[in-house]
């Protein structure tokens, strides 16, 4: 009875001096989140982009998780030059262009890339916008 007694105090003891460890958590697998693709650490001419070099890498990073060849949503793709320009899209007209309409969306609603997802930068934008308005050459 006496050995019981002791492994039950033990026990208790123990218990309590393990709750009182405390850690942070370990992370579990993530997402992956959406990239910032805006060439911070490479020049971008804001004024000229190139499709290649400043506004395909935006897509990919951002759009193409949920547009792409698997899952088109609302049927538009994000992989290639000819996939981007096949819906709603305007050359030299962005405030026409449904994709540009949806990268500047006010309602997080209706928004691309959709919440929780954070908004493209003002730079990325700034970036499509002018690609846009130059005739969204494939260069």
């Amino acid at each position: 009875m006496k050995h019981l007694i002791l492994l039950v105090v033990s026990g208790m003891v123990l218990s309590l001096a393990l709750s009182a460890c405390k850690h942070a958590p370990m992370p579990g697998p993530q997402a992956p989140g959406i990239i910032d693709s805006s060439g911070v650490n490479q020049p971008v001419d804001t004024a000229n982009p190139s499709f290649s070099n400043a506004i395909l890498p935006i897509f990919i990073a951002n759009c193409s998780g949920c547009h792409n060849d698997n899952l088109a949503n609302d049927g538009y793709n994000f992989t290639t030059y000819e996939k981007i320009k096949a819906k709603k899209f305007y050359p030299g007209n962005p405030d026409d262009t449904k994709l540009y309409e949806s990268i500047t969306e006010d309602d997080d609603e209706d928004r691309m890339p959709q919440v929780p997802n954070p908004r493209l930068s003002s730079g990325q934008i700034l970036l499509i916008r002018n690609w846009i308005l130059q005739g969204a050459l494939n260069n």
